[in-house]
């Protein structure tokens, strides 16, 4: 590849995800359940059937 492009930073998303890190510094619950969590055990771990819904229930129509 010896047609190199110089490609410059996009200032708004920049600003945005600089943003996102002020957000992050403010909020330490994520920080804590991600520092307190097993990433290594969420992340093989077979994942689980969702809760049934109780509105799903077979109800009898009254016919």
């Amino acid at each position: 590849m010896s047609d190199s492009k110089v490609i410059e930073p996009d200032d708004e998303l920049l600003e945005f995800l600089g943003g996102i890190d002020e957000v992050n510094d403010l909020d330490d619950g994520f920080s804590d359940f991600l520092a307190s969590s097993d990433i290594e055990k969420a992340a093989t771990e077979k994942p689980r059937a969702p809760p049934k819904d109780p509105r799903d229930k077979d109800q009898k129509s009254d016919e």
